[in-house]
């Protein structure tokens, strides 16, 4: 084995029997340096080291592989909405994979809302927007039509315009309701939550 000096940087060629199995200290017979040495990797030592080195080198591309797939995986769970809002035709892949998608309330927001009443017929319109950075779906929209006395006169379920909405798009909505005596009606619409199951045009 070769062993160098710390001090003056001289190497030494010696034979493996000289240094004990537990290593020790030698001099340097050029400057007096003394330092401890290790004792040399018995073969069975070296055997073990190449397997577990060729053992590391052949698991190392299935383990990247491994944490490429999980991370991709968590990618597409996590963004599942906004991949399937910009490319539809995802929904029926991620259906066959049991994962369900549904709009993200927290992103919508209804706006400008207004309402005309004219001869028994109360006319809503007003605007559905994506408040995200990314694409969202539409979420179907819940209209509550109710009394000064909170009466409910009149409850519909409507779709707006657009089904899928880019970042910070909005799209519209309209309803009329037949309604007798609805000139201080109250006017509630909500986003609500609904399972998407097929690609929609």
């Amino acid at each position: 084995m070769l062993l160098t000096c710390d001090n003056c940087q001289t190497i030494f060629r010696i034979d493996d029997s000289a240094i004990s199995a537990t290593g020790q200290h030698v001099r340097c017979s050029v400057c007096e340096h003394v330092w401890h040495v290790a004792a040399p990797a018995t073969d069975t030592e070296l055997a073990h080291k190449n397997i577990l080195t060729d053992t590391f080198k052949t698991l190392r591309i299935p383990a990247f592989l491994l944490i490429a797939l999980m991370v991709i995986s968590t990618v597409l769970f996590a963004f599942r909405g906004p991949l399937t809002a910009s490319y539809p035709q995802l929904i029926t892949t991620y259906q066959l994979l049991g994962l369900q998608i549904e709009p993200d309330l927290e992103l919508l927001q209804v706006i400008d809302l207004n309402a005309a009443y004219n001869v028994n017929v109360l006319r809503i319109r007003g605007n559905l927007i994506n408040n995200a950075s990314l694409p969202a779906h539409a979420s179907a929209l819940q209209v509550v039509v109710s009394a000064a006395d909170g009466k409910v006169l009149a409850q519909e379920n409507i779709m707006p315009e657009s089904k899928f909405l880019n970042a910070g798009e909005k799209t519209p909505f309209f309803v009329q309701v037949e309604l007798a005596n609805a000139e201080d009606a109250r006017i509630v619409v909500t986003p609500i939550s609904g399972k998407i199951t097929t690609p929609l045009p």
